[in-house]
């Protein structure tokens, strides 16, 4: 081999190993890059993340305020130096807040997390901020970080009022949520049954195993799904008004059950008749036969079209908070049946408490219904403001002609009712709607236990309204009873009070 030919030889193989050098490098820089892009995050949230919860622990976690600057849940050092998180409001706020443990965050908590884990501290750069630092350096060296704190929407004494009612009346399961029909803000959002999560760590393996039929973690006022049964006839009725033609002055024939021609028919509570009545007495006596009757004659789309407009049929992620899909199936007029029961809120119809809260909040509010908030404002660790949340319309629902007359309809319910809940409510010159719809839920064995549930949704007062409330009780019966007396208490004591 001559000298030009061990030159070429030498140069390949430079080349080679210069090749495989790139390529260990690209190889090392793409893996980093990917270690601190994507594996970074999925380390760094795992529970035994060692470096990560010594992190978190570095700040205090803020505190979290009601909307009266009354504490809800806090965090104090303890003398190994972790934070232990103190929940004043306990079981009534349980689902809606949530809970901050080492591993786990949920609710409230966990869509705050980043706020309420994050120090705000600015040095102050000026003269007289480093001559405050030379005096006491200590002030600056030692401070104690502190997260964001907090100021919800949420009202504990009228939280804790829902609370003690719905445990009163029933003492299992059920949801309550009142909002500020005028702004969206959610005054109290409740569930039963429900847990202190002051003691979640020594009761997690029994809570756990309660979670699976009764749904004790999950925040049923804003996540459950159930039919709404008459409550429902509020938007069939706005849906009516605004389609159908001269639908006010029509008189019906009510002989207790309605005809179908496919699917089965659909009857009154108990089959009772109602005879020849018009549209406002339909509402008043909720006559399935009529409601039946206008959503078979409005169609499953039109009626989809209505209710579309309170959110139903959609993705719901408000501002720290999230809703289950409301749903409102778009029956065929081949299937009237169906279609005439989707009209008084069965057959496929479901939807939470928070959303019928909306629907009532809508109409007090003369047809625009405002996003629901529950977050009113940020504070930085000295407790100066950071940051402010403003109302904001969600949709207009209805003209405010037709939203009115909705809630003259409401508002005769409860003036022409000889029930002695409604009586109470017609002193406070409230309006609302009840509902007895009936439902399943499935145990964790897989059977189906069927029930009837106990709805009322309403508003207070009629000429100026300052409170909405949606109250649902699994399996309690008719909705004129328990969900009734529990809406009218708390809006008597939130009027009242407020």
């Amino acid at each position: 081999m001559n000298e030009l030919e061990r030159k070429k030889a030498l140069n390949r193989n430079i080349k080679v190993i210069s090749a495989v050098i790139l390529a260990l490098f690209v190889g090392i820089m793409g893996y980093m890059l990917y270690f601190h892009g994507v594996l970074a995050e999925e380390i760094a949230a795992k529970p035994g993340n060692v470096r990560e919860q010594a992190k978190r622990n570095e700040i205090l976690r803020g505190t979290i305020f009601d909307r009266n600057g009354k504490v809800l849940t806090y965090s104090e050092r303890q003398a190994d130096n972790t934070q232990k998180r103190i929940y004043q409001g306990a079981e009534a706020f349980a689902q809606v807040l949530g809970y901050e443990q080492r591993n786990t965050v949920t609710g409230l908590e966990y869509a705050l997390d980043d706020i309420l884990t994050k120090d705000e501290f600015v040095f102050d750069f000026s003269k007289e901020g480093f001559l405050e630092m030379l005096k006491d350096p200590s002030s600056i060296l030692n401070r104690t970080k502190e997260g964001n704190s907090v100021v919800t929407t949420l009202d504990q004494e009228l939280q804790w009022r829902a609370y003690d009612l719905l445990g009163d009346e029933l003492g299992e399961k059920g949801a309550i949520v009142a909002m500020n029909p005028k702004t969206g803000e959610i005054l109290a959002m409740v569930n039963r049954p429900s847990y202190d999560p002051n003691g979640l760590k020594e009761n997690y393996a029994s809570l756990n195993e309660k979670q699976y039929d009764d749904g004790v973690f999950l925040n049923t006022a804003a996540r459950g799904s159930y039919a709404p049964g008459s409550t429902y006839k509020i938007i069939t009725l706005l849906a009516a008004l605004e389609k159908l033609d001269g639908i006010e002055e029509r008189t019906f024939k009510d002989n207790g059950e309605l005809k179908v021609n496919v699917g089965n028919n659909l009857p009154n509570i108990n089959g009772t008749p109602h005879g020849n009545i018009k549209l406002k007495e339909a509402f008043a006596v909720s006559s399935n036969v009529v409601f039946g009757t206008l959503a078979i004659e409005l169609g499953g789309e039109s009626l989809a079209e209505v209710v579309e407009r309170f959110g139903f049929n959609k993705e719901q992620s408000f501002p720290f908070l999230n809703m289950s899909t409301s749903k409102a199936p778009k029956y065929p007029k081949n299937e009237d049946g169906a279609l005439a029961a989707s009209g008084v809120g069965q057959t496929g119809v479901s939807a939470s408490p928070l959303q019928m809260a909306m629907v009532a909040s809508a109409i007090a509010n003369d047809g625009n219904l405002m996003t629901p908030m529950i977050v009113n404002s940020v504070l930085k660790y000295d407790g100066t403001q950071k940051e402010k949340f403003a109302p904001k319309l969600y949709n207009t629902v209805a003209d405010t002609e037709t939203a009115q007359t909705v809630k003259t309809f409401m508002k005769n319910n409860v003036d022409s009712s000889r029930n002695e809940t409604m009586k109470a409510l017609a002193k406070l010159r409230g309006a609302g709607k009840t509902g007895t719809a009936q439902d399943f839920y499935q145990k964790t064995d897989g059977t189906k236990i069927d029930v009837v549930n106990s709805w009322f949704v309403g508003f207070a007062p009629y000429e100026d309204p300052q409170i909405a409330v949606a109250v649902v009780i699994l399996d309690g019966g008719s909705g004129g009873g328990k969900a009734a007396s529990i809406a009218t208490e708390l809006m008597r004591w939130y009027t009242e009070n407020r």
